[in-house]
């Protein structure tokens, strides 16, 4: 019977909002162009968490990252700043990758049904950045 609860209880618990994560490679040797990710939306009314996402491997040192996130609005709307990425850099010495969502936005409303595009670029050539990307909750 505890098992069955169990069972039901994580059911519960996965269910909720559903996780969009979408990233692009870049080249890990010299990461320093733009790398856009599209996002349709449907949801209008629901707050979201914007995270930017990071795959990185040994090569990449550092535990902060800066970046230019364009957010171009279905109505052609744009937003542009910088941001300072924090890392966790939680891994072992032996993990070849890393992947990481770092916060960027919380509780923020996409108002627009429609095609969001999040263009990021970072402040200056980075090595051993593998991907990188945009994960909406």
């Amino acid at each position: 019977m505890r098992v069955l609860i169990a069972i039901v209880a994580l059911l519960m618990v996965s269910c909720g909002k559903d996780a969009y994560v979408d990233m692009k490679a870049v080249d890990p040797d010299c990461w320093e162009r733009s790398v856009s990710i599209f996002y349709e939306n449907e949801d209008t009314e629901s707050l979201h968490n914007l995270s930017v996402a990071l795959r990185y491997n040994n090569d990449f040192e550092a535990d902060t990252l800066s970046v230019v996130v364009h957010t171009s609005l279905p109505d052609a709307h744009q937003f542009r700043e910088q941001f300072m990425l924090r890392l966790k850099r939680d891994y072992s010495s032996a993990a070849v990758t890393a992947s990481e969502l770092v916060p960027y936005r919380d509780s923020s409303l996409l108002s627009q049904r429609g095609c969001y595009i999040f263009t990021i670029t970072p402040c200056r050539a980075v090595k051993g950045i593998e991907a990188v990307g945009i994960g909406i909750r």
